[in-house]
C-alpha cells in the first residue's frame, strides 16, 4: 500500500526573506528600513514635514505673500466686506490677493491666519510633549527601579492624577492663573498666555508617559544585564544609562510621537472654548470656533482650519503608528 506523504507547510518566504535583509544591520537601521517599507507611514512623515515647515517658515512666508495675519484688509479697503461684514466672492472671498479669503467681521487673510496658527499648535503640542515626556521619564524610572514604597507612592500619585478631571482642571486653572497675574482691566500677555497652557498641559499630561516608562522598567531591571551590571559593581546612575536608557528609546519615541496630536487637538479645543490662547494670536480652535458661528453665510472659514486640522493630526497619529511598527522588535513588516 502506497503511503501517503504529506507535504510539509510552505515557508513563509517573505518573512524570512525580511529577516535576512536585516542580519548584520544595527537596530536602528532595522528600524528606518521598516519604515521606509511603511508607504503610510512615508506620506504621514511628509505631511507633517510641511506642517512643520510651514510653521517655522512663517514670517518668510509672510514676506513673500506679502500679507500678515493681524491686519484688517477687510475693514481697510472697501469692496472686501459687505454691509454685514461678510467676503464678498465665492469660497469666503477667494481671490489672487487673498488665496483662501478673509475672516468674517474684521477681514483678517485667511491663509496667513492659518499658517501662523499652524505655528501656535505645534510650538504648544512639542512643547508640552518634551516636558512631560521629560518628568514622565525620570518618574517612571526612579519609581520603578528603585521599587518598594517608593514605587507605592510614586504608582499612589499617578493614579490621584489620574483620577482629576484634567479638562476641567484646565478650564479652572486657567481663569486662576490669569486673575492672580493680571488685573481685572489688563490683558494677559502673549507669552503668560503660552506659558500658562504650556504648563498647565504638562501638569496633567506626564502621568501617561510615567506609567508606561515604570512599567518597562520593572520588566528590565529583571533580566540578566541588569543582574550583571550590579554584580559588576556598577552604581545605579550607571545601570540606568547604560543598561536601561538605551532599551527605554523605542517606548519614550513611540509615547512623544503620540503625544502631539493629542495635544494639539486638547489644545484646539480649548481656543475653541475661548480658553487659553485667545484674540489676537492666531489659532486654529478660535477659527473654528468663529466658523461655526457664521457657517450658513461663509461655511468656508469653517471648513478651511477644520480640514487642516483634520490632516495635520491625522498625519501625527499615522507617523506614530509607523514610528511604533518600526520600533517594535518582534514586528514583520
Amino acid at each position: 500500500m502506497a503511503s501517503i506523504v504529506i507535504p510539509p507547510p510552505p515557508a513563509d518566504s517573505d518573512g524570512a526573506e525580511l529577516r535576512a535583509r536585516d542580519v548584520g544591520r544595527s537596530p536602528r537601521q532595522i528600524a528606518w528600513q521598516r519604515f521606509r517599507r511603511d508607504r503610510v507611514g512615508v506620506a504621514a512623515a511628509c505631511v507633517v514635514l510641511f506642517f512643520l515647515a510651514v510653521a517655522a517658515l512663517a514670517p518668510v512666508i509672510s514676506w513673500l505673500y506679502g500679507k500678515d495675519a493681524d491686519t484688517t484688509y477687510g475693514l481697510n479697503e472697501p469692496g472686501l466686506l459687505n454691509t454685514f461684514g461678510f467676503p464678498i466672492g465665492a469660497g469666503g472671498g477667494m481671490s489672487g490677493e487673498h488665496w483662501l479669503g478673509l475672516e468674517p467681521s474684521l477681514g483678517r487673510d485667511v491663509f496667513m491666519q492659518l499658517v501662523y496658527g499652524a505655528r501656535t499648535s505645534l510650538f504648544i503640542a512639542f512643547s508640552v510633549a518634551l516636558i512631560t515626556s521629560t518628568i514622565g521619564v525620570v518618574f517612571g524610572i526612579v519609581t520603578g527601579y528603585l521599587g518598594g514604597r517608593v514605587d507605592a507612592l510614586g504608582v499612589w500619585i499617578i493614579d490621584v492624577v489620574l483620577a482629576l478631571p484634567g479638562l476641567m482642571m484646565l478650564i479652572a486653572l486657567s481663569v486662576v492663573v490669569e486673575d492672580v497675574f493680571v488685573g481685572d482691566e489688563e490683558e494677559a500677555s502673549t507669552a503668560l498666555r503660552f506659558v500658562t497652557v504650556i504648563v498647565l498641559f504638562s501638569l496633567f499630561g506626564w502621568v501617561f508617559q510615567a506609567r508606561l516608562i515604570r512599567g518597562q522598567v520593572l520588566s528590565l531591571r529583571e533580566r540578566e544585564f541588569v543582574d550583571a551590571a550590579r554584580m559588576s559593581g556598577a552604581g545605579t546612575w550607571r545601570i540606568v544609562r547604560k543598561e536601561l536608557l538605551p532599551n527605554l528609546w523605542s517606548p519614550i519615541l513611540v509615547v512623544f510621537s503620540m503625544a502631539v496630536p493629542t495635544i494639539i487637538t486638547a489644545e484646539a479645543a480649548l481656543a475653541y472654548l475661548n480658553i487659553g490662547i485667545t484674540e489676537p494670536i492666531p489659532d486654529w480652535g478660535r477659527m473654528v470656533n468663529r466658523g461655526a458661528q457664521v457657517y450658513l453665510a461663509d461655511p468656508a472659514y469653517m471648513l478651511i482650519p477644520g480640514g487642516a486640522l483634520l490632516v495635520m493630526v491625522l498625519a501625527f497619529n499615522l507617523l506614530g503608528d509607523a514610528v511604533r511598527d518600526a520600533l517594535d522588535p518582534k514586528g514583520l513588516r
